[in-house]
């Protein structure tokens, strides 16, 4: 029974991520460095209270100041578009142009930066919910698109991250048992009105989903689902950093100058068989640059970043380099693919100066993404755990946000 809980929750974090991915536009080429979250350091969100600062930057490496604007859509706690009107979630012009737009400086690559912060005096958002911020052309078309959540705190929820109770399993998962405390809050109809996600280090693509309260105690309605609230632990994020073309770098072996860019080359990587403690930052990037004098997000270079993997995949099994920087995307541009006179797996990534966290995971022939085939998995891994309550009231026609609850595996119990 355990196996077929694990694998039903395997395959609905699949559902889950192809939802979503499926209705993102991907940056093009010249597209880089693209961000959306709440602004905090180093450990970035894009989940969101309502009404607080949205961040949203990227860089255009064509650095022909185009003009573009950007779009605020709706959808529902499935990912389907919004029945509401824009002015039932828009305060404002759900649209309007980007205007603060720098161009880069001193660098090899020329771009152009682009920065946009919501709410502004065009644009803010009413309601909690999933949304997804377009970027338009001067044409109208869309160029790319960002996810983002926004969330309200109605009532207050409480969350644990455990050892799981089946010993089976107990060194390499992780069991989040968590509570909503109502608090006069009215609820009703919660197996049909009622859902609650759990997101691992704020990754929009997966989570896992529930809709009834297994235990009621008063005003405290608790979710205690240890055979299908379990995450594998995984292991600690990689890292690297580029920020310095002049000296020490940690995570690159060396690095040059060529073809007018430089180029920065990580270790070889190799499958990890243990645990080893680091503080990571749960897989996000913070951007930084040495050389930098004023700002650095008009000032840091573009480097190529080599990354290399030595060791052995099964028959049709891809391999893929994934973090922030690319949204745990792992498609084309993420895969690594064999070299066969240097005998390793390589992928260069055009980056800008940061600090960077990552993993490699594998794809099998059925498109099943595997985080633990490379990177291990092991319980006392430090993950963050957010848990979102979506409320849709009787007779609404929208659903929102109503509770929001975060916690580290470094206190599991």
């Amino acid at each position: 029974m355990r196996n077929l809980l694990v694998v039903f929750t395997f395959i609905f974090l699949q559902i889950a991520q192809a939802q979503l991915q499926d209705l993102l536009v991907k940056p093009p080429y010249y597209i880089k460095t693209v961000k959306l979250d709440d602004g905090r350091q180093p450990i970035s969100s894009p989940i969101i209270e309502l009404g607080h600062r949205i961040n949203f930057s990227f860089d255009d490496l064509q650095a022909d100041e185009k003009e573009y604007s950007y779009k605020i859509l709706r959808y529902d706690e499935n990912w389907q578009p919004s029945i509401l009107n824009e002015s039932e979630y828009i305060d404002g012009f759900a649209s309007s142009i980007i205007t603060d737009i720098t161009e880069s400086t001193g660098t090899l690559q020329s771009y152009t930066h682009y920065h946009l912060v919501l709410p502004n005096e065009d644009t803010r958002i009413l309601l909690s919910g999933n949304y997804i911020l377009q970027v338009l052309d001067e044409d109208e078309q869309v160029v790319f698109s960002k996810a983002f959540i926004l969330y309200q705190k109605d009532i207050n929820v409480g969350v644990q991250v455990k050892w799981p109770n089946d010993v089976q399993i107990k060194d390499r998962m992780q069991f989040i048992d968590f509570s909503l405390y109502l608090s006069g809050y009215t609820i009703l109809n919660e197996s049909e009105n009622l859902l609650v996600k759990i997101f691992q280090n704020n990754n929009l693509n997966y989570s896992i989903n529930f809709r009834r309260p297994t235990f009621y105690k008063g005003t405290e309605w608790a979710y205690h689902y240890p055979n299908k609230a379990l995450f594998d632990g995984i292991n600690e994020f990689r890292r690297f950093e580029c920020n310095d073309v002049r000296g020490y770098n940690y995570g690159i072996s060396y690095k040059e100058l060529s073809d007018k860019l430089y180029d920065f080359y990580t270790y070889v990587a190799e499958p990890r068989t243990h645990y080893l403690f680091f503080k990571d930052i749960d897989g996000c990037y913070i951007i930084n640059s040495t050389q930098a004098y004023d700002d650095a997000h008009s000032e840091a270079e573009y480097i190529k970043v080599h990354f290399t993997f030595k060791g052995d995949l099964n028959d049709n099994e891809r391999l893929y380099v994934i973090g922030y920087f690319n949204d745990f995307t792992a498609d084309e541009s993420s895969q690594l693919t064999f070299n066969n006179e240097t005998g390793l797996y390589e992928n260069v990534q055009l980056l800008k100066q940061a600090y960077y966290d990552y993993m490699f995971v594998t794809k099998n022939a059925e498109g099943q993404i595997d985080w633990t085939r490379i990177e291990g998995n092991f319980a006392q891994t430090e993950n963050i755990y957010t848990v979102l309550v979506y409320y849709k009231a009787p007779g609404a026609r929208f659903t929102k946000i109503i509770g929001y609850g975060e916690a580290s595996s470094d206190n599991i119990k």
